[in-house]
């Protein structure tokens, strides 16, 4: 299977903060979604990835390609969306003009129907922008130039949820070609419910685990114990183990230990139960 993005052994120190022998691979014709709570690393990858943060050790391949030594046909190949806007006060149609005699590839007529798509005048100023149409913008910009490498840093934050829908379809739709890959971090589950081929959940810089994203919900489950019936066995071999009115909540791999103990139910999992439960939501960093 091809490669769209080999991340190999990455080490990254940013300040106090240290990304550690990250190892990744997304493949063409797929969407990774990156997981996890705030401060874990999700930018600070993808800032590293793209060569904004100089690494410790490790190295990023685009298609085969390293960024040192190819740097314009590597950047050709990839479209990166933040949730803020890098372009400041100026029209979209100046910065089409700026932009443009960068990459060969630019295609001045997709800008033009995708600003039709969206419903963007070019000629008002970016400053009048809503959010969400400055997210389109965004988006707009990334994709002009025809790359393979599609990276999404929180790009539907803050959206309503049409325009959520809007973005997230637009994605589905460049993702029918097979050659296309993207990197979509988000704490939006749900999105990634709708558009994710994979996931990839990362805990104080480093990667906790990254698969299939069917193989996830199947892998796990949720397990609903009466605290009549729990024990120190059944505490031991259930991750994020909370308590509630109810009893106990938390998450299991392997079903069978459990089975037939008066007192235990089981659930199906969500994306969003993997990561609060197996990585953790409930801190902010």
């Amino acid at each position: 299977m091809r490669n769209a993005l080999e991340i190999k052994n990455l080490c990254v120190k940013n300040g106090d903060f240290e990304l550690k022998s990250i190892n990744l691979t997304i493949h063409k014709g797929s969407v990774m979604g990156l997981i996890g709570r705030n401060g874990v690393g999700k930018t600070t990858l993808i800032k590293s990835i793209v060569n904004q943060l100089q690494h410790s050790s490790g190295e990023v391949l685009f298609d085969g390609l390293r960024m040192y030594g190819n740097d314009e046909k590597v950047k050709s190949k990839i479209g990166v969306v933040f949730d803020d806007l890098i372009y400041t006060i100026v029209k979209p149609k100046h910065i089409v003009k700026m932009i443009a005699p960068f990459y060969d590839e630019f295609d001045i007529n997709k800008y033009n129907l995708l600003m039709d798509k969206f419903e963007l005048n070019p000629n008002k100023n970016l400053t009048k922008y809503s959010k969400g149409m400055k997210t389109k913008f965004n988006v707009i910009m990334a994709l002009c130039h025809n790359p393979d490498l599609i990276i999404l840093d929180e790009p539907t934050a803050g959206l309503d949820p049409i325009s959520r829908a809007e973005i997230i379809d637009f994605f589905l739709e460049i993702m029918q070609d097979e050659n296309k890959a993207i990197l979509f971090s988000t704490h939006i589950l749900s999105d990634l419910e709708k558009i994710a081929d994979y996931i990839t959940l990362m805990d104080k810089g480093e990667i906790v685990f990254s698969m299939d994203k069917e193989t996830l919900i199947e892998k796990y489950s949720i397990i609903q114990v009466d605290k009549s019936a729990i024990s120190d066995e059944l505490k031991r071999n259930i991750k994020g183990l909370k308590e509630n009115i109810f009893g106990y909540q938390g998450l299991v791999e392997d079903r069978e230990p459990f089975k037939n103990i008066p007192g235990v139910k089981f659930a199906h999992v969500s994306i969003e139960d993997v990561m609060i439960l197996r990585g953790g939501l409930n801190k902010d960093a």
